[in-house]
């Protein structure tokens, strides 16, 4: 029987895919130490862990499966984890790739965090290994979890001004995973750039999520000194802080509000607005 190896299963998409995927016993999630076997067991699903840095682990943990999802832990050194786990892919005789990437990333990128996904990218383009990479747009999600916090205060304060940003639901990239295991015939060896269906400012995000669940919140640009002493203070490690730092100063270039049809194009449907995801998710914000 074919069968999926998951690195990245408990992430946003890994995890959204585990959801939606209609025959849950194709599926290997894998799980990077013991308390994310406990969560996915929990779920009740039996995890391989596996080490990014240990090419040997990752071997191991994809024996028996003919396909891999790959999203690559946002890391420091998450470029070197990507090509472990490329030639783990290689010596455990996977047959195709979906990779996971971000909107708007090459090897030659002029931002930081665009430039490492598309390092990872490169990996396994010169893999040979039958591919497609799904380059996402920034999840809605993250408004749910890292930055609910914020967003409970009353206050968004980050460096965009009025850019926009055509967010995306990461149940629809893990929409356009099942469709490309289900059936990738025309679409491999191919870049998908995944964005939602329109692009929102800060401003427009706070009003939505306001009207959602009935709660003030507003946007308030942030001086970008001042957002990475926040972040600093926060005690977030340097090299994530410079990954997002970088992502903000991309923004302004006004180069994250496009968008794409690409979610309709390989799922048949049209990717989610935000005023849905909202509405699913006020629990996060009250």
């Amino acid at each position: 029987m074919s069968r999926i190896f998951i690195a990245g299963a408990a992430g946003n998409v890994g995890s959204a895919l585990i959801d939606t995927f209609p025959d849950k016993t194709m599926l290997v999630p894998g799980a990077q130490g013991p308390e994310q076997a406990e969560a996915l067991a929990a779920r009740g699903l039996e995890a391989r862990v596996f080490d990014s840095a240990d090419k040997d682990s990752m071997v191991a943990a994809m024996a028996g499966c003919d396909r891999l999802f790959l999203a690559v832990p946002l890391h420091e050194k998450m470029a070197r984890f990507g090509r472990l786990a490329v030639d783990a892919a290689k010596e455990a005789g996977i047959g195709y790739i979906v990779c996971v990437s971000a909107y708007g990333a090459s090897s030659d990128a002029h931002w930081r965090l665009g430039r490492e996904h598309g390092m990872v990218d490169q990996f396994v383009e010169d893999s040979k290994i039958p591919f497609t990479v799904l380059r996402a747009n920034s999840f809605m999600q993250n408004f749910s979890t890292v930055l609910a916090p914020m967003v409970r205060s009353g206050v968004i304060e980050l460096p965009e001004e009025e850019y926009k940003v055509s967010y995306i639901d990461a149940r629809d990239v893990a929409a356009c995973a099942v469709r490309l295991f289900n059936d990738n015939e025309g679409y491999t060896d191919a870049f998908y750039a995944l964005t939602g269906p329109r692009g929102l400012t800060l401003a427009d995000v706070a009003a939505t999520i306001a009207e959602a669940a009935g709660i003030e919140v507003r946007y308030a640009p942030a001086d970008e000194d001042a957002y990475i002493k926040s972040l600093d203070a926060a005690g977030v490690p340097e090299w994530d802080r410079n990954m997002l730092v970088s992502l903000s100063r991309v923004i302004k270039l006004g180069m994250m509000g496009n968008v794409t049809q690409a979610v309709e194009y390989l799922t048949g449907t049209p990717a989610r607005p935000f005023e849905d995801f909202a509405l699913e998710h006020v629990d996060a914000w009250r």
